[in-house]
């Protein structure tokens, strides 16, 4: 007879794993980010878990970006972004 799989158990080690992996990528694109630039004069940082619940994090103590404008210069650079993401999607999609 064939072993029982306990779904919700292979559930929950799917969603650690992938937890897992989702949280070194992260921690890769940092250090390549901050390899990309001589000097670092600020940072932001959003988080989200599976059921939305956020942490941010910021610095912008230096440079020509302060606390207030934070906000603005996150959500145009994650537009520009994610636009450029979805254009390549679709330059993809297209092209099959």
């Amino acid at each position: 007879m064939a072993a029982v799989i306990n779904l919700v158990s292979e559930r929950q080690h799917r969603t650690a794993r992938e937890a897992a992996e989702l949280r070194d990528e992260l921690l890769e694109k940092c250090c390549v980010s901050v390899a990309d630039l001589d000097r670092i004069a600020g940072y932001a940082l959003v988080v989200w878990d599976a059921r939305g619940d956020m942490r941010t994090a910021y610095n912008a103590s230096e440079g020509p970006i302060g606390p207030a404008l934070v906000p603005t210069l996150v959500a145009d650079a994650l537009n520009r972004h994610v636009a450029v993401m979805l254009a390549r999607s679709d330059d993809t999609d297209a092209s099959s």
